[in-house]
């Protein structure tokens, strides 16, 4: 449940990033009790000092990494004689309107054992970031999403969703939508179960994943029918019973989503 979750929140995560760049910080780079704005990635090439987030101190060393999440309470500072060289981003990450770090656990402190690649890909994310040509912005989403992968791979304490109220919730939400979106179901039959009024539920849910609930009812029922076209032989008739839908209503909603038709999706699959 925890990965289909995170699958989830990765599927419908928007990143914006605000400011990258490679530096060596001056010898009276310090600072305490600083709110982070943004989130951020501090990965430290050279020279000493101390990190503290939150109640956890770190002095960074060669090939740390460190996720700060926006509003964390920070302190830091550098050694006068070796100060730090680093590599850095700043930037927003947002699963609808519910920052991601409120929805997911990751470590702060990350060492990677890839350096090489490490400085390669975030050399990427600056390079592009201060790149004035038009595909500039795809470029820079295509390079933090890389980042971001690459460092959560390296990481063994894989990220897992976050057990708050809100978060909760969500997942509670997420979970019974999944489970019963293969027969009969009504926005106003998800909010009566979680004692909400159906308009409330509707605003509700798309501001927090930027689609409305039966956008995500659609959604989760094409990649289920995705599967059964690559792993059955069924019919399409057959699928779309299996998902609570008639045939054509289901072979119209499959060419909307995917731009073919259900055969021609299997044919070019197969």
């Amino acid at each position: 449940m925890n990965q289909l979750r995170l699958k989830k929140y990765f599927e419908d995560l928007q990143v914006n990033v605000t400011m990258a760049g490679h530096v060596r910080v001056p010898s009276e780079w310090k600072h305490h009790n600083h709110i982070t704005a943004n989130n951020c990635l501090y990965y430290f090439l050279e020279g000493e000092g101390t990190l503290q987030i939150r109640n956890s101190t770190f002095s960074p060393r060669t090939g740390d990494l460190f996720v700060l999440p926006a509003g964390a309470l920070i302190s830091y500072s550098t050694s006068p004689d070796n100060p730090y060289r680093q590599m850095f981003c700043h930037f927003d990450a947002t699963v609808g309107q519910i920052p991601l770090f409120q929805l997911i656990n990751t470590p702060l402190h990350i060492s990677l054992s890839d350096q090489l690649q490490a400085e390669t890909l975030f050399g990427r994310l600056i390079e592009r970031f201060h790149c004035g040509n038009a595909f500039a912005g795809l470029a820079v989403k295509a390079a933090i999403f890389e980042l971001l992968q690459f460092i959560w791979e390296q990481e063994p304490q894989k990220p897992s969703a976050a057990v708050s109220p809100a978060a909760e919730r969500w997942n509670d939400i997420l979970s019974y939508i999944d489970k019963h979106a293969d027969g009969p179901l009504t926005i106003d039959q998800i909010a009566d179960n979680f004692n909400y009024s159906p308009n409330y539920f509707f605003r509700y849910f798309k501001s927090a994943f930027g689609i409305s609930p039966h956008q995500y009812i659609i959604k989760i029922r094409m990649e289920k029918a995705k599967q059964l076209l690559l792993t059955t032989d069924w019919t399409t008739a057959r699928i779309a019973i299996e998902l609570g839908m008639e045939r054509s209503h289901f072979s119209r909603l499959f060419l909307a989503s995917m731009d073919m038709t259900p055969r021609q999706f299997r044919s070019l699959h197969q």
